[in-house]
Parts: structure tokens; C-alpha cells; sequence
């Protein structure tokens, strides 16, 4: 078993805790990205229905997630059309926990 540093802990535990919080049939993707020296984490989220109304209900949830993080990172919450639309120098930032 492969050992994880403190910040993969806690971008999986950041991933993890979103993807239960919204659940996976609201959820096409979710990508969620630390820079463990800035302590700043971006959430990318690809939601079946993209609309308006979704997108406010999520993000209310996504309040929800930032409190409980709040002491160790500063989130950032996006939403996008799908998991192909995440920029490519986003998916080279570590570590990083992805939902497709």
C-alpha cells in the first residue's frame, strides 16, 4: 500500500467528501486540485443538468463543503459543460482527485 503525503490526504478527503455531499447521479465529473503551497483548492464540477437552477442548488452545497474545510484550504468552486473541459495546465496541477 502506497503511503499518501498530507496534501493527496487531504484532496482526496476534499474529493471524496463533495462527491458524497452532491451524490454521483448529480455529477458527469468533479475534479478537485490542491496547491499545497498556496493552501489554495480548486472544485471543477460537471453536473448532469447544467442549468441555473442546479447550479444554485449545488453550489449551496458546495457552502456546506467549503465550512468543513475552511481552517486548512480556500476553495474555489467552477462549474463546467463536462469533464473534457477542464483546462489541461488544471489537470497538471498535484495533487488532484478526479470523479468521471
Amino acid at each position: 500500500m502506497t503511503q499518501m503525503d498530507e496534501a493527496q490526504a487531504l484532496v482526496t478527503s476534499i474529493g471524496e467528501f463533495t462527491l458524497d455531499a452532491l451524490g454521483r447521479d448529480r455529477l458527469n465529473g468533479l475534479w478537485v486540485s490542491l496547491d499545497p503551497r498556496t493552501a489554495r483548492g480548486d472544485v471543477v464540477v460537471a453536473l448532469a443538468d447544467n442549468s441555473d437552477a442546479e447550479q444554485k442548488a449545488v453550489l449551496l452545497e458546495l457552502f456546506d463543503v467549503e465550512a468543513v474545510y475552511m481552517d486548512e484550504v480556500v476553495l474555489t468552486f467552477r462549474f463546467v459543460d463536462g469533464p473534457d473541459a477542464i483546462e489541461s495546465d488544471a489537470r497538471q496541477t498535484t495533487p488532484i482527485y478526479a470523479y468521471a
